[in-house]
């Protein structure tokens, strides 16, 4: 007999899990996330999720979850499971009761470790060396639920989030897909969280400004964990200038934001210890580009500084 399984989610990094269960021929309806506004042109833009979920025929609503309706239609659906990744919404608890089965939350991080809402960019700011990623049952608590499947990543001395993001997204889809029949089966164990918690928060754009009197290695991370998305940022010439990406050079010495070498495919900046070798970057009102391009068309000189 076929499952049914409620997907929520909204961003990208969802998609894969709505066509896990599709492809396992589960009985689905999905929940996501309103569509928004474009900046440009006033056109509404739907979520990936909805997107995917309307290309294979599925029901998909965006309803809050606080409503009545949303609560008829997950209670006539007769859900065994719920699958949600990066949803976007807080679930009341008289949804939490529904799935005669379980409520099924995959996070991205080795839990209790970083609940909130930025584990794979704390885990790179951090300097972690290790992450992993977590199936837990959801309670009314952020990411306080007991553990179903847990399993560990290394991450890259140099790997940026995005690139781990996309790892912990495949291991994630693997542990699920490897352990299916016993899921949907309910069979499984709730182990409880245990361990010191820690937390994340959303990062403001405040947060995301390069202080280059900072050591060398911190700005290395925080380039790593965010560059494009939502972009780390620093001024030259008295412009904006994001930073994509970056090496870091424990010996470079110089005053706090001073092009100390400019090279053909990149141009090194100083901190407060150590400096960055900047390998990708974004001017203002430009496209991202290599340094190397950046250093073509803009020509940047020793001493000169970012700021």
């Amino acid at each position: 007999m076929k499952p049914n399984i409620v997907c929520m989610g909204s961003p990208e990094c969802a998609v894969p899990f709505l066509d896990l269960a599709h492809r396992k021929e589960a009985n689905l309806i999905v929940f996501t996330r309103k569509d928004k506004i474009r900046c440009r042109g006033g056109k509404l833009s739907q979520t990936p999720v909805k997107k995917r979920a309307l290309e294979l025929g599925l029901p998909v609503y965006d309803l809050s979850m606080k409503s009545d309706e949303a609560h008829r239609i997950i209670s006539d659906f007769r859900a065994d499971l719920y699958l949600v990744v990066a949803y976007g919404q807080i679930l009341p608890e008289r949804i939490l009761a529904l799935p005669q089965i379980a409520p099924l939350n995959v996070h991205f991080s080795l839990l209790p470790k970083y609940r909130g809402p930025i584990p794979v960019q704390a885990s790179v700011l951090n300097g972690d060396d290790t992450t992993g990623t977590t199936i837990m049952v959801m309670d009314k608590e952020l990411d306080t639920g007991d553990i179903v499947y847990q399993a560990p990543l290394a991450v890259g001395n140099d790997e940026p989030a995005g690139h781990l993001f996309e790892r912990l997204i495949a291991l994630s889809v693997d542990i699920l897909d490897r352990n299916w029949e016993n899921l949907v089966a309910g069979r499984f164990t709730r182990t409880p969280q245990v361990g010191e918690a820690s937390y994340t928060k959303l990062v403001r754009k405040e947060d995301l400004v390069v202080d280059w009197t900072r050591h060398a290695l911190d700005l290395h991370r925080m380039i790593r964990a965010f560059s494009f998305n939502p972009g780390v940022r620093s001024r030259f010439r008295d412009k904006l200038l994001l930073i994509g990406a970056a090496q870091w050079r424990p010996d470079v010495t110089g005053g706090p934001g001073e092009i100390v070498t400019v090279e053909k495919k990149g141009f090194t900046v100083a901190c407060g210890e150590g400096g960055l070798f900047l390998t990708e970057v974004q001017p203002e009102c430009k496209c991202c580009m290599p340094a190397a391009s950046f250093v073509a068309g803009y020509r940047p000189q020793v001493g000169e500084k970012l700021c």
